[in-house]
């Protein structure tokens, strides 16, 4: 096997142009303002929550304002996902990246849903961590068999 041919059976050296990386950097943009429109007190109330921890050297549950915010944030980028997903189904051609795209867009409302129970005071922050842990661990073993059926298909 020589070198060049290494380099593309391990993907080194292989690049597939993703067109829609400005995309996806225009949406982030797009969430960040949602999120400082929706909680406009989020840098001080981040701010004030680490100078608590500071103050009592333990972990405190963080003003309703940042987990407002977390909420948002997670849950408009995990909806991106999905519309990402969609653009991609329709123009690209790389069906991988739209279950990429689509278990991303899985795992962040997951976590979007499980900062507003934490929120509720429904679960711990143990028990959210958990939880996603176990869900991104779900969907990496779901996503590892589809992609090898294709691959077996192929």
């Amino acid at each position: 096997m020589t070198g060049q041919e290494r380099e593309t059976c391990f993907s080194v050296g292989f690049r597939e142009r993703d067109y829609l990386g400005l995309v996806s950097f225009g949406i982030f943009l797009l969430v960040v303002g949602m999120v400082f429109v929706a909680s406009p007190n989020i840098a001080s109330d981040f701010s004030l929550w680490i100078e608590q921890m500071t103050t009592a050297q333990d972990l405190i549950r963080p003003p309703e304002g940042l987990i407002l915010g977390a909420i948002t944030f997670f849950g408009l980028m995990g909806v991106s996902d999905f519309f990402k997903a969609a653009i991609r189904l329709r123009i690209a051609r790389s069906r991988r990246r739209v279950l990429t795209d689509m278990l991303s867009g899985i795992a962040l409302v997951l976590f979007a849903y499980l900062i507003f129970l934490y929120g509720s005071h429904v679960l711990r922050w143990q028990m959210v961590l958990a939880i996603e842990a176990v869900g991104v661990g779900l969907l990496v073993i779901f996503y590892s068999v589809i992609r090898s059926a294709l691959s077996m298909k192929s």
